[in-house]
């Protein structure tokens, strides 16, 4: 799915979001993540092997580094914050095999939240920036990972360096419609020389597992997809009008 769509779901049940239009990048900024990772999907060069289980972690210093290697952006990833490196090194086999199950699958057993690790999110990408699922232990940061996860995708996409941040009310609006599945759409982004204005498109989409369907679904105006408002810049601040 193009970059330039930014697509969020929640099941809240579950504590997970699926996303497109966000890297790991992205995520680990929205979080504020400060915790050595515990890494899975391929052979990354720039991770660091625990001899005891045979995992593959980075160190909290190293994670910018990381996160920004070619390996990230090419690769499938897994990936888990965990309390310290040194926390691997007493894992029993049971406490192995659940985090095997973890990184495997994509989901706990029942919980992707492990207390031997203590980690807070749990993240899973087929392609970085296009599909991924993350799971959110304090479910109640959500709103500041949207607010984060929108500015940044603002910035990047249209280049606004005088705008104001989102209001909190925007950002609780949009929040209140992530469980009916919000499609922000840059790619049809209205701007007007004459008023100064930019109006970006808001959809519900709806549930999607697959990202290049929904591009699909968008392209050929699929009944589904319906417009509920639009994103607009006026006199260097934000509003969200819905219908």
């Amino acid at each position: 799915m193009s970059n330039s769509l930014l697509y969020l779901y929640q099941d809240a049940e579950n504590n997970r979001l699926t996303m497109s239009g966000v890297t790991f990048g992205d995520f680990i900024t929205s979080i504020d993540s400060k915790s050595p990772l515990l890494v899975s999907g391929a052979a990354f060069k720039s991770v660091k092997h625990s001899s005891r289980t045979a995992f593959h972690y980075v160190e909290s210093h190293e994670v910018e580094q990381f996160v920004q290697s070619s390996d990230v952006e090419r690769f499938p990833l897994n990936a888990i914050d965990i309390r310290s490196s040194h926390s691997l090194d007493i894992l029993t086999d049971v406490e192995i095999a659940e985090l095997l199950f973890l990184m495997h699958m994509k989901r706990g057993m029942p919980s992707p939240f492990m207390t031997t690790v203590d980690n807070e999110w749990a993240y899973f990408s087929e392609h970085n920036g296009t599909q991924a699922t993350a799971y959110l232990k304090d479910w109640s940061s959500i709103e500041q990972v949207l607010s984060t996860l929108l500015q940044q995708k603002i910035r990047r996409e249209l280049r606004i360096p005088t705008a104001s941040p989102l209001t909190a009310e925007i950002i609780i609006n949009l929040r209140q419609l992530l469980q009916e599945g919000i499609l922000i759409d840059f790619t049809h982004t209205r701007q007007s020389m004459f008023t100064r204005q930019t109006t970006i498109p808001v959809y519900i989409a709806g549930r999607y597992e697959d990202m290049h369907v929904l591009k699909e679904d968008l392209e050929t105006k699929k009944e589904s997809i319906v417009l509920r408002g639009e994103l607009i810049h006026r006199k260097k601040s934000w509003s969200l009008e819905l219908q």
